[in-house]
């Protein structure tokens, strides 16, 4: 009899169907099929009578649950790290984070020029006006978010601020108002809801935000509070910075350092998103606990 296994590679997860056969006396397992996403298998396991793998309300497995919360728990008890390493570690994560999430979205600068931008006030030749802003911009936004860490309940008009400040001296009509028309995204099929819908729709991201849940339950709820604003799209422009944005301001309210979805793997990441747009949010969960951990390694190497 034929059945679903799951297994990931990396961030990426797939799926084989597979079937027990007898060879030469001995039995082993054959694939007969591979599907790339959780939509594939499952339309295909429901035109054919095939049972599903069991689901559980965690999307992260086990041995990543342990190297999450471990790794939080020495740090935790290694707090508070020494004030100068605290502040190296958080200017190398102002030009990374800016570099690459802007360098996602089309920004030409590179990781050393944002660097000279952010921390010398230098002007780079060849470079757009837009282009430095988009960076000092990012780079103030990050900033609010140390303030928003500390608060007891993230607003509405809280993230308008951040997407202001994503904008701000380079769309002023847009900066910080939701989109009062429809939009569609190139390259991918999804299609964002109506903007009469995006206020009732942000609700649902304001609650994934100040979610209580801790632990690698609340790298799940960042990496879903990440999808449902790309998902919404709830601005003109800006929409990309912004989930990743409050992906760290979800996780630095649960005590994580905050994190870089690097440029290099712009491809997986569009890709993982794409499967979240229909259901399966177990890819981009990936990426976002891979990352953690990176940034907890990071951290924890300041205490030593």
């Amino acid at each position: 009899m034929a059945f679903i296994r799951e297994k990931t590679k990396g961030v990426t997860t797939y799926y084989q169907l597979v079937e027990s056969v007898r060879e030469k006396g001995k039995v082993r397992q054959k694939t007969l099929k591979y599907f790339g996403s959780k939509t594939e298998m499952v339309d295909f396991c429901m035109k054919n009578g095939i049972e599903r793998p069991k689901e559980n309300d965690r999307i992260l497995d086990p041995p990543i649950i342990r190297k999450l919360e471990g790794k939080l728990k020495e740090l935790n008890a290694k707090r508070p790290l020494p004030p100068a390493s605290v502040e190296s570690l958080h200017k190398k994560f102002d030009v990374e984070m800016t570099y690459n999430s802007n360098a996602i979205e089309g920004n030409r600068l590179t990781l050393r020029e944002t660097y000279l931008v952010l921390e010398r006030g230098l002007t780079i030749g060849g470079k757009s006006m837009k282009e430095h802003l988009e960076a000092t911009n990012h780079r103030d936004a990050i900033h609010f978010l140390g303030q928003l860490a500390k608060k007891k309940k993230v607003t509405e008009k809280d993230i308008l601020d951040i997407h202001a400040l994503i904008l701000d001296k380079i769309d002023p009509t847009h900066a910080g108002f939701y989109r009062q028309e429809q939009v569609f995204i190139t390259g991918t099929k999804h299609i964002p809801p109506k903007w009469t819908e995006v206020p009732k729709k942000m609700k649902a991201a304001l609650i994934e935000a100040n979610s209580t849940a801790n632990g690698a339950k609340a790298v799940e709820s960042a990496a879903r509070l990440h999808h449902l604003i790309t998902s919404i799209h709830p601005f003109i422009d800006g929409n990309g910075r912004l989930s990743r944005l409050l992906c760290n301001l979800r996780l630095m309210r649960a005590g994580f350092p905050p994190i870089v979805l690097q440029k290099k793997i712009k491809l997986t990441y569009y890709s993982a998103l794409e499967k979240a747009d229909v259901g399966d949010l177990k890819p981009l969960t990936l990426i976002t606990a891979r990352d953690v951990q990176r940034a907890l390694d990071l951290w924890l190497s300041a205490t030593k």
